[in-house]
């Protein structure tokens, strides 16, 4: 009876297994009959093999075919087969430039898209090819890439788009990102000195809206935008004018909290020693997301050895040291100071600043993480260890492989 039950439950599992191996078979085949059928497509478009219909697009003619536009998109439908549809197999299209309108006929004929090689502005204008014909997947897929492809250079110029081409979805794209990853931040703030980026009235006038609290960098953006249009008017300084402060704040929620990850330990290494000549480390970081980063995790120091001291030895000292965020070289683009931080000896350092002060790492730019110590620290000794590169999305890349590293993991929040 028992040999019969295991040989059920054998049977059983064989089952399950076999019946896991077709669902898999059986997506492969459907996926490559997609691909097939998506080759066959792109060889008529590529061919003009059978077109019955011409797009007039930027002075560039491009063929197509009725039958294939309207199974992809209502408004081709209605354009060739509705009661108002087009009499002459030609259509002028003026809003669309060509080199976008032909990423739209690929998509439409192969179903993808190679959202590496369109930069923002390109992918903000397929977004709104998208739009027009009524293509959801490729709607969905396009702000997808837009939220991928925005960074500090770039998010003032995609929300005057959305903005001017009264483009909803875009717009609440953009200005999530503006809310969570700039408008509160010093990095931005910084970097917005060197790249002022001006606006129409019109985009200023929804970054207010969006916005709930007087944000310094919301108040020096909009001063600046200001001054901005009495020199184009010729009205003079602005900096003259009176401006009474706000009593009616609405504050935001509760800001989302902070995720803790901290490195897998692997091996002991030496102490590092700082010294004179030795005063630096330094640590590759890596995200593949927008992160804003509230603290670090380190080693503190090694106990120092006092076998002569009379009386109590120590439990804990003063740490101060500085940090600095490098990204391609040449001056940091954030920094913190530590200032006599009273820390245990040979136990986790905890390092944490406001999120008004937090530093932002854009998505596959590789930082330098810098921790100088000041002289008063020379002859300190701190552990590290050999630990895991690659935690929750985050890598960090130590310097030299076989020294390990003080620093233990980071407090970050994700923004987008």
């Amino acid at each position: 009876m028992l040999n019969r039950r295991l040989k059920l439950v054998s049977h059983s599992k064989m089952s399950n297994a076999a019946a896991v191996e077709l669902a898999v078979a059986h997506r492969k085949e459907q996926a490559n009959v997609g691909t097939l059928l998506g080759r066959r497509y792109a060889d008529l478009l590529h061919a003009e093999k059978h077109t019955d219909c011409v797009f007039h697009v930027c002075e560039q003619q491009l063929k197509g075919h009725k039958l294939i536009l309207s199974a992809a998109s209502p408004v081709f439908e209605a354009m060739f087969y509705g009661p108002l549809q087009e009499l002459e197999p030609e259509i002028e299209i003026h809003d669309i430039s060509a080199a976008i309108f032909k990423v739209l006929l690929e998509y439409i004929y192969t179903g993808s898209v190679d959202y590496e090689c369109l930069q923002l502005e390109a992918s903000i204008e397929l977004y709104y090819a998208a739009e027009k014909y009524l293509l959801d997947q490729l709607i969905a897929d396009s702000l997808l890439a837009i939220t991928r492809k925005l960074r500090f250079s770039n998010v003032l110029p995609a929300l005057e788009l959305s903005v001017c081409m009264g483009l909803d979805s875009l717009l609440d794209v953009c200005m999530s990102f503006f809310m969570r990853c700039c408008v509160n931040n010093d990095q931005y703030m910084s970097y917005l000195k060197d790249h002022y980026v001006h606006v129409s009235k019109e985009c200023v006038k929804s970054i207010i809206a969006a916005c709930k609290e007087p944000h310094k960098l919301l108040l020096w953006y909009v001063y600046e935008w200001t001054q901005q249009e009495c020199d184009d008017a010729g009205l003079g300084d602005a900096s003259t004018w009176q401006v009474a402060p706000s009593t009616d704040i609405v504050h935001n929620p509760a800001p989302p909290p902070a995720t803790l990850v901290e490195r897998c330990y692997y091996k002991a290494c030496r102490p590092f020693t700082v010294d004179a000549e030795s005063h630096v480390w330094r640590l590759g970081l890596k995200c593949s997301r927008f992160i804003s980063v509230l603290g670090l995790v380190l080693n503190s120091r090694l106990a120092p050895n006092l076998t002569c001291h009379i009386g109590r030895v120590p439990q804990e000292y003063r740490e101060s040291l500085r940090i600095d965020l490098y990204a391609d070289g040449g001056e940091p683009v954030w920094t913190h100071h530590v200032q006599s931080q009273t820390t245990k000896y040979n136990c986790d350092l905890h390092l944490s600043w406001s999120r008004e002060k937090a530093c932002v790492l854009t998505p596959e730019v590789q930082y330098v993480l810098q921790l100088s110590w000041e002289s008063s620290a020379f002859g300190a000794e701190y552990p590290c260890s050999l630990q895991s590169c690659l935690v929750d999305g985050i890598r960090f890349m130590d310097g030299d492989s076989f020294s390990g590293s003080p620093v233990k993991g980071l407090r970050y929040v994700n923004l987008v």
